[in-house]
């Protein structure tokens, strides 16, 4: 297969690259955009009608040097009180090189889990290779990172949480956190995109994976990396990565949730990070046995909807009872 057909990309003639085949950009919704919500108590699927949650959306700049902003999902969740909601750094997938905090997929997978919390979602447009090759995305984590610290010292329930490459860039934003005393409620990575030069069983079985082939995510790869670094570089390779950052600072991270599943080229690679996890004693709930395929969340709705639940369960449980402002109050959202 022709790796360049299949993610439809192609080189412009200045070296950046088009893309000519990614789903469509969402426009922010200042206004709202209703979502249904299962009602409360109403988990097992009864027969209460579902609630229908507004969620307002932002864009917001981050970093003008950069170049990146934040696109922000706020819930009216009308419940009638004054607790605060908490705050969710959420990385889009894309494998460094494709979509945007704004793709049709990431918009509704952000909108669905603000309303599901409830949650503030700030959904991160960081910048994408191979204009901007790694350690790019990293850098605009630790940016986010920032942005959040004054939620967080404000006592809001901060949580960073990424899909697909996105929930690496998401590991590095917990340990920018932990590194710059930003404390963190928790941290969700979702089927973790990691590599190596050799090939992993599951890896080698995915030469005609019908979501992410091996030739495709071997040129996601190549397009991501520094140039002339390999697969076994630390950005890319679990072990190089978790031998740098080292057990000691391991430890110092918040409760885990990873997901994963059984079809997904990169599951052996994640099982790595959650062993070394709990072995630097994180404590971590890995989730690795969902049905179907790399990124299915986005394209089967019954997956989008244990995934939903999934995350917002653990939001809820890590999130814990705080008073203060009121639903909405976040750095930016006044231009709503």
């Amino acid at each position: 297969m022709d790796p360049y057909k299949y993610l439809k990309i192609r080189f412009n003639p200045d070296g950046s690259l088009y893309r000519y085949g990614e789903a469509p950009l969402l426009p922010a919704s200042p206004a709202g955009e209703p979502v249904a919500v299962a009602a409360e108590g109403d988990a097992d699927g009864g027969d209460q009608s579902p609630r229908r949650i507004v969620v307002h959306s932002n864009d917001v700049p981050l970093s003008d040097a950069a170049g990146t902003g934040l696109r922000l999902f706020v819930p009216s969740c009308g419940h009638g009180h004054a607790s605060r909601l908490p705050l969710i750094l959420y990385f889009h997938g894309g494998g460094y090189v494709l979509f945007r905090a704004a793709s049709e997929p990431f918009h509704n997978t952000c909108t669905a889990l603000a309303a599901a919390a409830p949650a503030v979602v700030a959904s991160v447009d960081y910048r994408l290779a191979p204009e901007h090759r790694l350690p790019a995305a990293f850098e605009d984590a630790a940016d986010a990172v920032l942005w959040a610290r004054p939620h967080a010292a404000a006592g809001r329930p901060v949580f960073v949480m990424g899909s697909h490459n996105g929930a690496t860039i998401a590991f590095r934003a917990a340990l920018a956190a932990a590194d710059a005393g930003v404390e963190l409620r928790g941290v969700v990575l979702n089927q973790p995109h990691l590599g190596g030069a050799e090939r992993t069983p599951a890896e080698a079985g995915s030469v005609d994976d019908r979501v992410l082939p091996l030739p495709a995510n071997d040129l996601l790869w190549e397009l991501a990396l520094p140039v002339g670094a390999d697969r076994d570089h630390e950005y890319c390779n679990p072990e190089p990565m978790l031998a740098r950052v080292g057990a000691a600072r391991l430890r110092r991270l918040p409760p885990c949730l990873v997901l994963g599943r059984r079809r997904d080229p990169p599951r052996d690679r994640t099982r790595t990070l959650v062993n070394a996890l709990r072995k630097a004693g994180v404590d971590v709930e890995d989730r690795l046995d969902g049905a179907g395929y790399h990124a299915m969340e986005l394209f089967k709705a019954n997956c989008a909807a244990e995934f939903t639940a999934q995350v917002s369960d653990f939001v809820r449980r890590h999130s814990g009872a705080v008073a203060g402002a009121g639903d909405g109050d976040v750095v930016g959202m006044s231009k709503l």
